[in-house]
């Protein structure tokens, strides 16, 4: 029998802090799928735009907040008319561009609003991704794209080298995989989708295609925002956020080198994804407790007193353990992480990424 596809082949060690993430994912999941509905919208509402910023800014767009505001109102609905994608030209936004004369802000209001425009195009596509998930990626990649490659590199697998690098310094994090593989790659990734996760918890299902997407960078452009759109697929696919609610970026964002360091670790790791999946589903997990507050109400439960009094002996920015919490506190390990979930969800702290669940950081003041 031959072997599958190596893109069929998916490698995942659960740790107990993984598994607990994935019930807490699912756990609020359930609180948000019964939240009043037009709550529930207004929520999903406010997600689409920032899910769009901050999916922007994880691949380095320069966008401003008042040049996505002016998308938000209308003031761009042309804008991607304006753009000419230098035909047969591929790479990047900088090389599939004819960049003279046009503006910084008005080339990210295209990415912006591009990136609004995926959002809203998902819903029709969660129905069949599972049947025909390349299809998907390719119809996600053609609007992310729109005005701003050329058109016959849309969709295609990518035919050129390509390294992911490091913003502020430029180094390589890790290559990506070698473009005469792609094709291998994607079809067994549709191949292990249709049959091999239906075993697998939607969380972890959508943090895989993510990871794979980042790690193999299958187009020319917008492998991120594709990435991160096709793991939204899969939770809407899944039922786990149908409305696209949880802003799972929210807490991606806030360290992207990390981000995409741990692609580059999964790559030494030989493809094991759990720790990925520690840093995706810490994420998510997060990002739906969240959006299932905001949908009760706005109001996450009041930390207790204790928590205030611990988090006020820690410097804003410094961190500290469950076990150091739990000795200031004088309280049990168990119920010391209980109370550090508590203190993240009100924003008083948020978990240290990759320390699996065992040390928290402290809000700036």
């Amino acid at each position: 029998m031959p072997a599958p596809p190596a893109g069929a082949r998916v490698r995942v060690g659960y740790s107990d802090h993984l598994v607990t993430l994935i019930a807490q994912g699912e756990a609020a999941a359930t609180r948000l799928a019964a939240a009043d509905p037009d709550s529930r919208a207004e929520v999903t509402r406010a997600a689409r735009r920032e899910s769009a910023r901050l999916s922007a800014r994880l691949d380095a767009s320069p966008l401003r907040d008042d040049t996505a505001a002016a998308v938000d109102a209308r003031e761009h609905d042309g804008a991607a008319a304006v753009l000419t994608p230098a035909p047969g030209v591929v790479g990047g936004w900088a090389a599939a561009l004819r960049l003279e004369g046009v503006p910084t802000q008005e080339l990210a209001a295209v990415e912006y609003a591009n990136l609004l425009a995926c959002f809203d195009a998902e819903p029709a596509l969660a129905g069949s991704f599972f049947e025909r998930p390349l299809d998907a990626l390719s119809e996600l990649h053609a609007v992310v794209c729109r005005g701003l490659v050329d058109a016959g590199a849309v969709g295609r697998p990518r035919r050129t080298e390509r390294a992911v690098h490091e913003g502020a310094q430029g180094r390589i994090i890790y290559r990506a995989a070698d473009p005469a593989d792609l094709s291998d790659l994607l079809a067994g990734l549709a191949a292990w989708l249709g049959r091999g996760s239906a075993a697998m918890p939607s969380l972890a299902v959508a943090g895989v295609v993510q990871e794979r997407l980042l790690q193999w960078q299958p187009y020319e452009a917008a492998n991120g925002r594709v990435a991160r759109a096709a793991s939204r697929l899969v939770l809407r696919a899944r039922g786990l956020d149908p409305d696209g609610a949880a802003v799972c970026e929210r807490l991606l964002a806030a360290d992207p080198v990390g981000y995409h360091g741990e692609v580059a670790a999964t790559i030494r790791r030989r493809g094991d994804v759990g720790g990925w999946l520690e840093r995706y589903c810490e994420a998510a997990a997060a990002a739906l407790t969240e959006a299932a507050d905001e949908a009760a109400g706005g109001r996450p439960p009041a930390p207790p007193a204790r928590g205030a009094a611990v988090c006020a002996g820690v410097a804003p920015g410094e961190s500290l353990t469950v076990t150091e919490y739990a000795r200031r506190a004088g309280v049990t390990l168990e119920t010391a992480r209980e109370d550090l979930r508590m203190l993240a969800r009100a924003g008083a702290v948020s978990p240290v990424p990759r320390s699996r669940g065992l040390r928290y950081r402290r809000a700036d003041a």
